[in-house]
């Protein structure tokens, strides 16, 4: 596979665009933007990482597409949904840089990932390496298919918080032997949302001819990919967490050469028919927000792309800044590891384990109305906080001064 990479890596590329924002586009955002999701009005809500949330004018659009399909379901299923797919491919390519006919469209990113390692033969002995920050879906999927063959999980372990981004591609490359068949790596990690300096990662594997899957679930939207560029094998990624389509709608990107070896999950009529064809049709079911995904580009393209990412990692900044220095805690990881999301180490006297981050979780949400996601690593409390082009700094805030009083009732 030749080399297509560049000397600029994609999280420089983020920094540079989005240096000094100005203040028309910080006026242009926050609370003011709320009446155009579904959002209720008086809850906090400081999670949009996890499941993304939907803006009005792109479920207008999900619902048309809907009610498009019933006017005469067959005619839309058997004649025009095949083109509508491939349409809204060709959209996604050109916002993530890369061709249509070489991205498919899955119902989220695990789904993809299960596609490729379920795709793969491995023979015993064979090594897989991921990282101890790899999403615990993807992971369970490792273990399935490495018991099966008979393989080897290698996982690279990686320091947290995090210093430096240099620390993750040494620990990956400590973890590769000459029997490595495959990595599997996070672009923006799920639990703390480090973003990993993947240009880096990819081109140590590729110079030991290792083929590389990206777990890409949180970085559309929120990072400037572009796929072609990075030289990955296989890229698994959402569209509903920050490009704001309905949920239900992932994909996957597969270089050309490996097209072939690759399989859908559910293996339908068309699975001899090429890599589009074979995913294009899992079967009956609503494919609306696969079909959705011009609509959440325009909608996003009305806001502007360089404007959300200006105000979302200015805002992510600010808001780790702050609650770092009202709890007088750690980060989770340097600025230039932020997308949209920041992880910081919450103070508390108790145990940190995952049933009581769950209550601290559940105590904000049902007592305080305020939505954020809660976790314990290595027997710290640590909150991670999601900042989209809804929120302001006054939400964070918030979250400072309830956060601390809820972990000590524990």
């Amino acid at each position: 596979m030749a080399h297509t990479g560049t000397s600029m890596d994609v999280e420089e590329r983020n920094r540079t665009e989005v240096s000094n924002p100005s203040n028309e586009v910080t006026e242009k955002f926050g609370r003011p933007l709320r009446e155009q999701f579904f959002l209720e009005p008086e809850c906090t809500y400081l999670n949009h990482g996890s499941f993304g949330a939907l803006a009005k004018p792109v479920a207008a659009a999900a619902d048309a597409l809907r009610l498009q399909a019933e006017r005469q379901p067959s005619r839309f299923m058997m004649d025009e949904l095949p083109d509508l797919i491939r349409d809204s491919a060709d959209s996604l390519a050109k916002y993530l840089g890369a061709r249509g006919r070489d991205i498919v469209f899955v119902d989220n990113a695990t789904t993809a990932v299960n596609a490729v390692l379920r795709s793969l033969a491995f023979l015993p002995g064979d090594e897989i390496v991921t990282t101890s920050f790899c999403y615990n879906a993807v992971r369970k999927t490792l273990e399935f298919v490495s018991e099966r063959a008979n393989a080897r999980l290698v996982t690279a372990e990686m320091p947290f918080p995090l210093i430096s981004p240099a620390d993750t591609v040494q620990a990956i490359a400590s973890a590769m032997t000459r029997r490595t068949r495959l990595l599997v790596v996070d672009h923006v990690t799920s639990e703390t949302g480090l973003v990993l300096p993947i240009n880096d990662i990819v081109r140590l594997a590729r110079s030991r001819n290792i083929p590389v899957l990206v777990d890409g679930a949180h970085a559309p939207g929120m990072l400037p990919v572009k796929l072609e560029q990075l030289d990955a094998t296989w890229y698994a990624g959402n569209c509903h967490k920050w490009m704001g389509t309905p949920r239900g709608a992932g994909f996957l990107w597969t270089y050309p050469d490996f097209q072939p070896r690759v399989r859908p999950t559910t293996i339908s009529h068309y699975i001899s028919n090429g890599y589009n064809a074979a995913f294009d049709w899992p079967g009956t079911k609503d494919f609306t927000a696969w079909l959705s995904v011009p609509a959440a580009i325009d909608f996003r393209a009305g806001l502007g792309e360089a404007e959300i990412y200006a105000y979302c990692r200015r805002l992510t900044a600010r808001a780790a800044r702050l609650l770092s220095d009202t709890w007088q805690s750690d980060l989770g990881s340097p600025r230039g590891m932020m997308g949209f999301v920041a992880t910081v180490a919450l103070p508390s006297s108790a145990k940190a384990t995952p049933a009581a981050a769950d209550k601290i979780r559940r105590t904000l949400r049902t007592e305080h109305n305020l939505e954020t996601y809660v976790k314990a690593i290595d027997g710290r409390f640590w909150v991670r906080v999601s900042a989209y082009v809804y929120n302001d700094l006054s939400e964070f805030e918030r979250l400072a001064e309830l956060a601390p009083k809820v972990a000590a009732d524990l």
